[in-house]
């Protein structure tokens, strides 16, 4: 079934961890785009933390997307100028769908 058009209005870039062979000795882990979908994005705060009264669970968020072969946990994902880190993913490639729960990634 999947998702329609109008829902998928973020354009999220999918980053895939460099390939080991390709690197440069001594160079740390790097990400390379690989390429964008469109997709939807929400807010998410956990149930747990709701629970424990930690409020400043802001910086999760869901994305869902229609299914591709690209994405998988080891990916990064940019999003209007911020890199989330992938918690959990689910697929379902007979529904045409990928959920994705992902926190922000802290950068100084």
């Amino acid at each position: 079934m999947g998702y329609s058009a109008g829902m998928l209005r973020w354009i999220v870039t999918i980053l895939r961890k460099k390939d080991p062979a390709n690197m440069k000795f001594g160079e740390t882990t790097t990400y390379e785009k690989v390429t964008q979908v469109h997709a939807n994005k929400t807010w998410k705060k956990g149930q747990k933390a709701l629970n424990e009264g930690s409020l400043d669970n802001v910086d999760t968020v869901m994305f869902r997307m229609r299914w591709n072969s690209i994405i998988t946990r080891d990916c990064l994902l940019e999003c209007e100028g911020v890199t989330y880190q992938i918690q959990s993913l689910n697929a379902d490639r007979q529904g045409n769908t990928i959920q994705i729960t992902a926190t922000e990634m802290v950068t100084k």
